[in-house]
């Protein structure tokens, strides 16, 4: 969006006459929000008390940009433009409703204000209606109320008078309440659940009647979490009120939850008993916390800061975690930290603390148990506070994302404390944002409990199955064996666990296919071991009711925790450190200490960035040692990093009575046993997962070099630490290097033991997941495009190397597709990541996921950087290819401008800053990674590592586009067969094209960058930059300097270049795939992206292989979006059962589903799938697998048959249309009589009446529509209608199955769900219900496909839409229900085609029912009960020909999976289809 419309509530003044006649905010006028999400809060609902009855109110919106006036509507009201201010005039009246709207129509937003003005003080409502009230908003204005939600059994006006009325509340009653007078209107439970929701009321306020309709049974507030609440105070720059444990804002109530809620009734009681030191016995058994509060002796000047900033924050009605800090409170927080640093401004290095300076480090500290058994950092602790006033400073957080918004807090900036010379470890457990929980590091209860460890179990065993799918599938070996050792109380394990299962049940509900677990749990504590309770059935439960793990309805019939119990057996051992079981997969811990050797904090790196803002705790290595804790070398000494520094060095001194020194802190290294044991591990371990691991990968590395050890996978993202959050090593690392030898072999490069470890090295150093897929490609076809990308890729990093080098520039290369999250193989989800795809903007449009290299300029004072995307493509690469991969590098170089190096207003808000220095962490340990694997040895890494670290990692450096002079935006390196020698050229966009020969992607692979940077040197030419040739101390990235040429060729050459590839491919593309049938098959080739120079990216046309010509073997390609092959794709699918027409069918729908990516602008295509024998439900795992299918049951479909759709076509009294539909469906299904059809057409059009929506009122159809459960009920209380009839028999069916939502809230259109792949499993219900929810899903269809409009073209091409697949149509055919014609017969122009899939041709009709006339696609496999008529009518030929006896003598004999197929206007072909299991097979 380019400057959208943008209104705050602080943008919304009202006065009266005048100007100077200002209504007070929250006294006089009321706004609140319709909700807490973006598009909600557009919605602003306004009341405004007009208690000095100014003649006429004036209501001034100030806008951030100027709006026309046909984007204003201004209801009633008068209004005037005053720059880019709107002034309302509203004339006085006792009570009025106003509707004003503000449109930003270039960016598709509206803002709504409802108003409501009354003649009338506040205070007669404003208390009770405050944080509950709406507008219920109607053209008619006697319509209008104002809605109250959350209502309760008393109900209070004008709080404030002494006087009470007392009234019971009923449904239309008039109430007054006078000036002194306070109105209380009660009510029993039962009696409001009797009244049920929008009760109406009106309240005469002393000649004001202001009318109300209540709904009791809506809540009022909304749940509230930690890191909104952070966001929110800091956006709106107010703190919430914590009254009642409601958290309350302007206008706003939220609530918050057990864990949360807890902590801020601690923080309200320590402002209340003004407790500077606490401990609480119950913090974890109830649910009312009792603090018991302790007196500290401390300086006196500490002691008077801290009780008078408990006396601001009670003054406030505010807490710590809901306190915004500007204002008047920041003078006391200021004053008391203050007070804490001159506790120990005195403090000399060698003295020993005081007993008042040993007592200051506990203030805002709470003792959890008798014992100490964890400690809790309150938010009211001065290091808390000083982090919090430094986000004071900074700007935009309302723009920032949730993932950022988790990492801003305190919590690793004190990573260890001391206490009575216990140490403990903060926990990462985070509810409010400001606490931190220590427990001590001696607890094995807390080990593996980190937030992420759920996520990367499940993750690492759904890896482990899916690249072994060999022992799970081929050997039908169903049991996981999984060792834990050191993990703890297990209870994340358990959580992952437990996911993976509800994930794979929900893709499959046949609990008999599911994967087992075998666990080995090596503990010295089996009691408090979650696993001890796995066969606990009552505490199983309700463990996992607590954890709201559960498995979704109508899934399985079967329970989870009775799940669990089957499929997890559990073993118990003692850790000796050198017996372990055989496992598949370990999880595993390291063993750390508490190291007595001394280190100090600027000699271990940090895990500090932005000046204190962001913090992680890394493992670094100090001599022989890794030490984790608290470092500050590279940290720049900001205030927040000096307090943390301080009160590190203070912690690890504590009440020991020993000396302080304020460099040193509290380390942990790996305990020695922890070393000895690994051994034994990997022995009987084929994967072995360090879980936050307390070393660093040269850790591993080290002892790669002196055995078969091997790093496979790492993971850096799962949390915002500088370290590393698990690492994946094998000791069976023979298989992995096998592949990458043979491969080379094949292409004539000779690899010894040496060569193939250092290609191992390169992969693990820019991409951590590329090993693993490589290694799972030799199984399918699926990956051998990746594997030979991927192999290039190598040659591609060293050969960009050389070729970047300059003796002023470090380049460091990232993988894309890792940084942008593109694969999802670092443990988070595209939405999920800092850098991912979405919060980069990187959504829409070609994007590259190849390499960025990051250069680092040290020519100026300071560094600057640079960011140079490219792309590698390897083949032919005709011109369209390269043009594509042109396409891609100049949008990722604008992509990264605008998420790194935006316009000036937004360049130092937090988003774009937290963005850089996370992509300034990627590039550090990107660094670290090159130089522990030994990339290129020749670059100066310590450039990075070390001299400009601090820069890097606290905003000191520059974002350059300078270099952009010499070598462009980005690079597209190809290595191409055509090109006899290396040359350069810059083409569209200033890309620089970079061109070599195919050979240099095999004869440099094994070569060192420096080797190829002097071959590069030997060979050049004057078509071949040289950048190390350059000087780079004056460059001001002007690109007219650059040449740009255009690019050569034509569509003649991509023809032959197209033929070309064809047949290269035919060679080449199974090279990898070490055991694969020689012979690939057509869709292989077809459904390649990158390999040999993207064939499929040549044609804009889909490409569906039908089969091959039984004949020649030639591939039978059908395109469905090609108007030059197809009018449109209608399609019958005939065959006798057993005859393949399923498999095929599969295939068919498979390759759709990976073809949309070529529809007309990339458009997914929506694939509705009516599933009558269940052919595509969850038990088919291999067709949900590979289609990513959601599948539905008959049983609360989430889309409403009486929702409307507009179109663009005005339709009158369409209410009136949408019943009629849905009462002539009904009627077909149930046979109904024209009584029962009028009788369900009345209760239709009464409930939308009763909804608001009137069929001749086209501003009512907005309303939400009522659903049948609605109508049922209606139908029900209506005493008139006789029940007992085909009507009532309908009805009552489809209440008793639930086959609709019922709730209006909790339903879409179904063009909204219907995205990807979508089964509607019909299998197994009655022919009825069968029938009724395909004929009214069909007329859902239709209507909304027409609202839709007409689908584009590009060229001969259409863009698809959807598309509709009846499985075993006959049964429905019959129905002759009118959608399907209609669908089948306009579908064409909306993008839409329908599979019509039966068993006999005789099913498509003649006469008035002949759906072959809609058919222009046929693919007949054996058809038992053929006629010859059969054959004329669909292949269009001559009664009695020879032709016509041939196809029916042809295929009546037909084998499995074949079959006869004729598209459009070709003449029929016979075909062996491309069955399912056959794809499927290909793929995986």
């Amino acid at each position: 969006m380019e400057n959208p419309l943008n209104i705050e509530n602080e943008d919304i003044v009202v006065y009266g006459d005048l100007p100077i006649n200002a209504l007070a905010v929250n006294d006089q006028v009321i706004i609140r929000n319709e909700g807490s999400q973006t598009a909600k809060k557009r919605t602003k609902n306004i009341l405004i008390f007009n208690s000095d009855q100014y003649a006429s109110i004036h209501l001034k919106v100030s806008c951030n940009i100027t709006v026309l006036n046909n984007a204003i509507v201004a209801d009633d009201a008068e209004y005037t433009k005053k720059g880019k201010s709107i002034i309302f005039k509203f004339i006085r009246e006792e009570i009025s409703f106003h509707k004003i709207q503000i449109e930003d129509k270039s960016n598709n937003i509206t803002y709504i204000f409802k108003i409501a003005i009354m003649d009338m003080p506040a205070q007669f409502i404003l208390p009770t209606v405050k944080h509950s009230f709406s507008i219920v908003y109607k053209p008619k204005k006697s319509n209008c109320r104002i809605k109250l939600v959350g209502v309760g059994t008393d109900l209070v006006f004008n709080k404030g008078a002494e006087d009470i009325r007392k009234c019971k509340l009923g449904d239309n009653e008039i109430y007054s309440c006078k000036c002194g007078e306070r109105l209380y209107i009660y009510s029993s439970e039962n009696e409001l659940v009797n009244l049920g929701s929008g009760i109406k009321i009106d309240i005469n306020f002393s000649g004001v009647i202001v009318p109300f309709v209540l709904y009791p049974d809506e809540p009022k507030s909304q749940e509230i979490i930690g890191r909104r609440i952070l966001k929110e105070k800091l956006a709106a720059k107010k703190s919430f009120v914590f009254e009642n444990d409601a958290i309350q804002t302007d206008a706003q109530e939220y609530f918050a939850k057990t864990n949360l809620l807890r902590e801020l009734r601690i923080e309200k009681e320590i402002v209340s008993q003004k407790a500077i030191y606490g401990q609480i016995r119950n913090f974890y058994t109830s649910d009312k916390v009792v603090l018991e509060k302790k007196e500290l002796k401390v300086p006196e000047k500490l002691a008077k800061a801290y009780t008078e900033l408990l006396s601001a924050f009670e003054e406030e009605k505010t807490i710590p975690t809901l306190a915004y800090l500007g204002g008047g409170l920041k003078s006391f927080v200021s004053a008391y930290i203050e007070a804490f640093k001159d506790c120990y401004a005195s403090l000399q290095d060698g003295e020993i603390l005081s007993p008042e300076q040993e007592s200051a480090l506990q203030i805002g500290t709470i003792e959890v148990g008798r014992n100490a058994e964890e400690i809790l950092f309150t938010p009211f602790h001065p290091l808390n506070l000083a982090y919090q006033l430094s986000l004071l400073e900074e700007t935009g957080i309302e723009n920032a994302t949730d993932v950022i918004i988790e990492r801003l807090n305190s919590v690793n900036l004190l990573p260890y404390i001391q206490k009575n010379r216990r140490i403990y470890k903060v926990s990462d457990e985070l509810y409010s944002q400001e606490w931190k929980y220590y427990a001590p590091v001696e607890n094995k209860k807390y080990r593996g409990g980190r937030r992420y460890v759920p996520r990367l179990v499940e993750e690492k065993i759904s890896e482990f199955i899916s690249h072994f799918r060999y022992i799970f599938d081929d050997i039908n070996n169903k049991t996981v064996r999984i060792n834990l050792i050191n993990m703890g109380d297990c209870s994340e394990v358990f959580l992952g666990l437990a996911q993976f299962l509800v994930h794979a049940i929900n893709r499959n509900a046949d609990i008999d296919k599911l994967v087992k677990f075998e666990l080995h749990i090596y503990t010295d504590d089996v009691v408090n071991n979650v696993f001890s309770n796995i066969k606990e059935y009552a505490t199983l439960k309700n463990y996992l009711e607590e954890q709201k793990l559960f498995v979704e309805s109508g899934k399985s019939m079967n329970n989870l925790e009775g799940i669990i119990s089957k499929n997890i057996s559990c073993y118990f051992h003692k850790d000796s450190g050198k017996s372990y079981e055989y496992a598949h997969v370990t999880f595993y811990e390291m063993e750390s200490e508490i190291t007595s050797e001394q280190a100090t904090m600027s000699q271990i790196e940090t895990g500090v960035s932005l000046e204190g803002l962001l913090s992680g705790i890394p493992s670094s290595k100090y001599g022989h040692k890794y030490r984790t804790g608290y470092g500050s070398k590279y940290a720049e000494k900001t205030p927040i990093v000096e307090l943390a520094s301080k009160c590190n060095a203070l912690m690890q001194v504590e009440s020991t009575g020993n000396p302080y020194h304020e460099e040193t802190s509290i380390s942990t290294q790996i305990d020695e046993t922890a070393e000895h044991k690994m051994d034994y591990i990997y022995k009987n371990s084929n994967w072995v997962v360090f879980v936050d691991p307390k070393v660093d990968l040269d850790f591993f590395s080290e002892k790669e070099a002196n055995s078969d050890l091997l790093i496979i996978h790492y993971s850096d993202q799962y949390t915002s630490s500088s370290g590393y959050d698990a690492i994946t090593v094998t000791h069976k690392s023979q298989q992995y290097s096998m592949v990458i030898q043979e491969y080379l072999k094949l292409k004539g490069v000779e690899a010894n033991f040496n060569d193939v470890h250092n290609i191992i090295n390169l992969f693990n150093a820019i991409n951590g997941d590329w090993l693993l897929r490589l290694v799972s490609s030799k199984r399918g076809a699926k990956d051998s495009t990746f594997s030979r990308e991927k192999i290039s890729i190598v040659a591609a990093i060293k050969f960009m190397l050389a070729f970047l080098r300059h003796d002023d520039i470090v380049w460091v290369p990232i993988s894309l597709e890792e940084m942008l999250r593109v694969s999802g193989g670092t443990g988070l989800s595209k939405d999920e990541g800092v850098l991912s795809a979405k919060n980069l903007g990187f959504e829409k449009g070609p994007t590259s996921d190849d390499l960025l290299f990051i250069g680092v300029n040290k020519s100026s004072e300071q560094p600057k950087i640079y960011l140079y995307p490219t792309e590698v493509k390897t083949g032919n690469n005709d011109t369209s290819v390269i043009k594509k991969a042109f396409e891609q590098v100049s949008s990722t170089a604008n992509g990264l401008r605008n998420a790194f190096c935006p316009e000036e207003c937004l360049k130092n808000t937090i988003l774009y800053k937290v963005n850089r220095n996370f992509l300034m962490q990627m590039l550090v340990t990107s660094c670290k990674k090159m130089k522990v694997y030994h990339v290129d040895d020749s670059q100066d890494w310590d450039l990075v590592l070390d001299k400009y670290r601090e820069a890097i990692l606290n905003e000191k450096y520059v974002l350059s586009e300078d270099i952009q002079e010499l070598i462009g935006k980005g690079a597209v390196l190809s290595f191409r067969k055509a090109v006899i020698e290396r040359k350069t050229s810059f083409k569209e966009d200033a890309i620089n094209f970079i061109e070599v020969p195919e050979n240099d992607e095999f004869n440099l692979i094994l070569k060192t960058v420096s080797e190829i940077y002097i071959n590069i040197h030997e060979h050049k030419d004057n078509d071949f930059l040289i950048l190390a040739d350059c000087p780079v101390d004056n460059l001001t990235g002007d690109l007219t300097k650059i040449h740009v040429s255009h690019m050569e060729g034509s569509d003649e050459t991509v023809v032959e270049g197209r033929e070309k590839n064809q047949d290269s491919m035919d060679k080449d593309s199974s090279a990898f795939s070490v055991k694969e049938d020689e012979n690939k098959t057509a869709v292989a080739q077809h459904t390649e992206t990158k390999e040999e120079g993207q064939v499929a990216e040549e044609s804009k046309s889909m490409q569906v292989l039908f089969g091959n010509n039984d004949q020649n073997g030639s591939a039978i390609i059908w395109s469905p979006n090609d108007t030059t092959q197809l009018f449109h794709t209608n399609t019958g699918i005939i065959g006798t059962m057993g005859t393949g027409k399923t498999q095929f069918t599969k295939s068919l729908i498979t390759q759709m589903y990976r073809e949309q990516g070529k529809n007309v602008e990339g458009k997914p295509v929506g694939i509705l799938i009516f599933d009558y024998k269940g052919d595509y439900n969850e038990t088919k795992t291999d067709f949900v697998e590979v289609t990513n299918a959601t599948i539905y049951k008959p049983y609360h479909l989430p889309f409403n048959p009486l929702a409307l759709t507009k179109s663009s076509v005005f339709k009158p009294l369409l209410p009136m249309h949408t019943a009629n539909a849905f009462k002539d469906t009904l009627s077909k299904a149930f046979n109904l009589g024209p009584k029962q059809q009028n009788t369900l057409l009345q209760c239709i059009l009464e409930t939308y009446r009763a909804s608001g929506i009137m069929p001749a009122n086209p501003d009512t159809w907005d309303e939400p529509a009522p659903t049948l459960y609605q109508v049922y009920q209606r139908y029900m209380n209506d005493e008139e209608i006789k029940k007992g009839d085909s009507l009532s028999a309908a009805l009552d069916t489809l209440m008793m199955f639930e086959v609709f939502e019922a709730n209006p809230n909790n339903t879409k259109t179904l063009f909204e769900i219907l995205n990807g792949v979508v089964v509607i499993d019909l299998s197994s219900y009655d022919e009825n219900i069968q029938s009724l929810v395909v004929a009214i899903t069909l007329d859902l269809f239709y209507s909304q496909m027409q609202a839709l409009g007409s689908s584009k073209m590009e060229g001969n091409y259409r863009q698809l839409t959807k598309m509709i697949l009846v499985d075993e149509a006959d049964n429905f055919m019959s129905r002759d229900f009118p959608s399907l014609k209609k669908i089948l017969k306009e579908g064409r122009e909306f993008g839409v085609g329908t599979i019509l899939s039966t068993q006999s041709l005789k099913h498509f009709g003649s006469g008035d029912d002949d759906y072959a006339k809609y058919i222009l696609t046929w693919v007949v496999h054996n058809v038992s009960d053929l006629k010859n008529s059969d054959i004329d009518f669909v292949f269009k030929t001559e009664s009695k020909s020879q032709e016509s006896s041939a196809l029916f003598n042809a295929i009546k004999t037909l084998e499995k999976h074949h079959s006869v197929v004729k598209i459009g206007n070709d003449k029929p072909v016979y075909m062996k289809d491309k069955a399912f299991w056959q794809l499927y097979k290909e793929l995986y």
